[in-house]
Formats: structure tokens, C-alpha cells, sequence
């Protein structure tokens, strides 16, 4: 698997974790549900809180190593040793999809349900890939060192094993807090969720889009352990713990900055066309290895399959060809009117030299136009984001190539999964302001605007309040709703008496 064949069909991916929860039954405590109907899907996740505010030392429970905590070094070692170790114990399993569903089905069960001598060989183990795991989310940063420079302009061909097996790192390191929890080792469980949340940002940090989605789906994975921790009666309120999380949890702009400029080391012509060299032979030769290049994108190989710049072209390439140079007129037409290159400058291109920096400067302003709300929250910047007619028209429009096609992430919805993992955050800590309102009153709040002790966010969605259900027939019932154009989340919990 590539970067860019997970990133140009990326929502296959972020399908992965609802499919997950599907396989699930329903259940009482603090167990996920989901409720399938195509648009009107609900993923709810049932459980009882505690009355209790919270205590000094309000920041006992670091949900992420601090300073003090960390080492130097590179991480990536040790996470490679972790996934190496997992892949060695389990290679002579004998079904290897039933150990991980079974895994997947463990670590949301009702802690009073959990099958504990089961569960604790499992974990047992894998201890010594989860102790590498621990050490390595305590060093001071992670760089993978992929071989994106001796790739080239094949930097997209660059496979990413380690990022996707990081996601079983992190099933294998929830079941051991869901473990730790049912024991009654609160400290043990913050410990390991000091280590998920670590390792989160150090796969989701890094040059990739995948690697942004892979650490947000770890993430989620964390998040719902700490929902099933503040489940149970003895935890303290974790609200100051959570608003001092790193926020947002995974920051997708150094993926999407190095994914910007990416088409310029895979089509180095490109910015050669905006400099007077050559003559028409030479320029015909760097629009065909750019051509060569496109074609390869297009049929998901690297470019190395294909013999490089140069391979043998069917009929429907040599059609492809064609078309684009037939274009040279209507480029050069452009270049003139739209972007302020003179008559004369254009009547002395050749037309291939016109259709490289064309498609340079069209893929730009697409791009440009594409990225640019990334800088506001999810909620104002998909106002600036077109519908799907709308965008596949404007990665069609103009450029003979189609590089906009090939090369553009989906960037609405890489935003809209950072917004659901900053959804799990702020109902989170509104679970705990609630948590500190029925302390000091005794009840659940008829509406979120009663709870004025601790602040509440918003749905990062929409910046709205979130929707709380409480009606007077079940006083001691609530359903906190958190909407989303995708899946909404319900927390549907009930309060214990003390």
C-alpha cells in the first residue's frame, strides 16, 4: 500500500474503525453500540457516571508524559521492535482474523464482563511488545527516516507498513487498559493512555496524510478507553486532565504542507517551464517523461514499474498524447489572458514548454483554492469547501495533464476526521463538567446551561452547543448528542446514586 493510493481513496480508511464497532453486540456498562441506517447511523455509547468534582491534585493524572518523563531519541526504533515482536508471536496463530476480532470485541465489553484470565494471557503475551511501545512514547520525537529522497519523483510509491501496523500496537495497548481498569488499576491505566496519546501524534505528526489518519484513529481508539475509565465509580474527575491534552491531538498541516509541494518532486519540469532553456526538442522530451510519469499515477504503479520515463504506450495512451498536445492553441491563448505572460513571450514557447508551465499554473490556483480554508476550524472552512459536483468540475478544468485529479488530497474530509477526534475531546471534558455539576447539585443539569463551574466546549462541527437530552420522567438519564455530517456520536449515561 501507497501514500497516495491510501490518500487519493482515503475514505476507505476512516471506514475502518465504524466497521469495527458494527461487529459489536449491544450491552449495558459503558458498551458501544452502533445503530446502522445509512444516513441516519448512530455510533452510542452506553455507561454510568459518578457524582464528583474535581480534586487536588487536579493534574494527578497526565494524559500525556511530560517533560520531565521523556528521553532523548528517536522513537520509530522502538515502535518497529514493538510491531516486529507482535508479528512474532502471533505468526503461528491459528486464525489470525478471530484472535483480532477477538481482541477488538474485548476491549469494549462491560468491565464486569471481561473474561480476565483470557484477557490477561493475551496481554501477557505481547508485554514485551508493549514495554517497547511504553519506551518509545517517551522519547522526544519520532522520524520515521522513509526513503523519500531516494524515491524521487516515485515519492508516492514510498509503502508505509509500520503506520498501518501501528494501529495493532494500539488495539493490543487498549485491551491492556480495559484490563487494567476491570483490576481496578486506575494508575497502570493512565499510564498506558499516557503512552496511546503519545504514540498518536508520533505516527499522526509526520509527513503523510496517512499518517495524520492513522494517529487520529489511534486516538480514537484512546479516547475510548478514557470514556471507559471516567465510567468507572472510582476515578477521579479527569476534567483539568483533559483540557490540558495537546490540542488538536494530531495536527494535519505538516502533512498536507509536504503534500502542497509534493508534484513538484514528482514533476520537476514543472517549475524548469517557468525558466527560458532549451529548444523544442528538449521540451518534447520533458512533456513526454512528464507524460510518462502521469500515466504511471494513474495506474497506481511506481514509476519504476514501468521502465521508468520511457515505456511501450497502448492506443488509448497515444490518444492521451495526442489530445494534450492539440491543446497547445487554447494554453497558449491562456497563458496570455489569464496569466500574464505577453504575446510575445508565448509566440517564442514551444508548445510543449507551453503546456508544462500551463499546467503548473492551473494546478496552483486549483490547489491553492483547495487548501487554503485549512487555516480556519472545521466549522468555517467547509462553508469555503465545494459540493462534490462542484469539485470534480474544478480538478477537470483546464489543465491538459490532470494533475489536479491525480495529485490532490481530500482535503474536506482529512479536515472533517481532525474535527471527530476533537469531537471525542470536547464531549469528553463536558462529560466531566457534568460529572462536577451533579456533585455540587445532586442531579444530572436539565440543560447544558446550568452547568456554569466548569466550562463546556463546543461541537467542533459547528461551534454550536452540543444537544443534551435529559427529560424529567427519567431525571437520573441523559444523552449528550455530538452531530456531525458523517456519524453523530451519542453518550447516552445514566447517573449513580451514591
Amino acid at each position: 500500500m501507497t501514500a497516495s493510493q491510501n490518500f487519493r481513496k482515503w475514505s476507505l480508511r476512516i471506514a475502518i474503525p465504524l466497521s469495527v464497532l458494527a461487529m459489536l453486540a449491544a450491552s449495558a456498562h459503558a458498551q458501544f453500540v452502533q445503530n446502522s441506517g445509512g444516513a441516519n447511523a448512530v455510533i452510542t455509547y452506553s455507561f454510568s457516571i459518578s457524582p464528583k468534582s474535581p480534586q487536588p491534585p487536579l493534574m494527578k493524572y497526565r494524559l500525556y508524559p511530560t517533560f520531565s518523563e521523556q528521553s532523548p531519541g528517536n522513537a520509530a526504533p522502538l515502535y518497529q521492535r514493538a510491531i516486529l515482536l507482535i508479528s512474532q508471536q502471533s505468526a503461528n496463530l491459528e486464525s489470525r482474523v478471530e484472535y483480532w476480532q477477538k481482541v477488538d470485541q474485548w476491549r469494549v465489553l462491560p468491565l464486569d464482563e471481561l473474561p480476565i484470565d483470557e484477557v490477561e494471557r493475551v496481554v501477557e503475551s505481547h508485554a514485551g511488545a508493549l514495554q517497547e511501545a511504553t519506551f518509545a512514547a517517551r522519547r522526544k520525537y519520532c522520524d520515521w527516516n522513509l526513503p523519500i529522497r531516494e524515491h524521487g519523483v516515485d515519492i508516492f510509491s514510498v509503502l508505509l507498513p509500520e503506520i498501518q501496523e501501528m494501529r495493532t500496537v494500539a488495539r493490543l495497548l487498549a485491551l491492556r487498559i480495559h484490563l487494567r481498569l476491570a483490576q481496578g488499576r486506575l494508575d497502570e491505566a493512565i499510564t498506558d493512555l499516557q503512552t496511546g496519546y503519545a504514540m498518536a501524534r508520533h505516527v499522526g505528526n509526520r509527513d503523510f496524510l496517512v499518517n495524520a489518519l492513522v494517529g487520529i484513529a489511534i486516538g480514537s481508539i484512546m479516547h475510548e478507553q478514557l470514556l471507559m475509565a471516567i465510567s468507572v465509580d472510582s476515578t477521579p474527575n479527569l476534567f483539568w486532565s483533559i483540557v490540558n491534552q495537546p490540542r488538536p491531538l494530531i495536527d494535519i498541516r505538516y502533512a498536507i504542507d509536504v503534500e502542497r509541494d509534493s508534484f513538484i518532486t514528482i514533476f520537476p519540469e514543472l517549475k524548469e517551464a517557468s525558466t527560458n532553456i532549451g529548444d523544442q526538442s528538449y521540451w518534447d522530451q520533458q512533456l513526454s517523461a512528464v507524460i510518462n510519469r502521469v500515466e504511471s499515477l494513474k495506474s497506481n504503479q511506481p514509476i519504476s514499474a514501468l521502465g521508468g520515463d520511457s515505456f511501450e504506450l497502448d492506443w488509448n495512451q497515444l490518444a492521451y498524447r495526442s489530445a494534450v498536445i492539440s491543446q497547445v492553441p487554447r494554453v497558449k491563448q491562456e497563458l496570455v489572458d489569464e496569466f500574464g505572460y505577453t504575446q510575445a513571450e508565448v509566440d517564442a514557447m514551444p508548445g510543449s514548454r507551453a503546456i508544462l508551465l500551463y499546467s503548473r499554473q492551473t494546478f496552483e490556483r486549483i490547489r491553492d483554492a483547495h487548501l487554503a480554508p485549512l487555516g480556519l476550524p472545521y466549522y468555517q472552512a467547509k462553508q469555503f469547501y465545494p459540493d462534490d459536483a462542484q469539485f470534480a468540475f474544478n480538478l477537470t478544468t483546464g489543465d491538459p495533464l490532470g494533475l489536479s485529479q491525480l495529485l490532490l488530497p481530500a482535503t474536506p474530509q482529512v479536515q472533517q476526521a481532525s474535527a471527530r477526534e476533537m469531537r471525542w475531546t470536547a464531549m469528553l471534558q463536558t462529560i466531566e463538567a457534568i460529572r462536577d455539576y451533579a456533585a455540587i447539585h445532586g442531579s444530572l443539569p436539565e440543560s447544558l446551561d446550568q452547568v456554569d463551574h466548569l466550562p463546556i466546549p463546543n461541537n467542533p462541527f459547528d461551534n454550536k452547543s452540543f444537544t443534551y437530552l435529559w427529560q424529567a420522567e427519567t431525571p437520573s438519564e441523559a444523552t449528550l448528542v455530538g452531530d456531525s455530517e458523517i456519524v453523530p456520536i451519542h453518550f447516552q449515561f445514566n447517573l449513580r446514586q451514591s
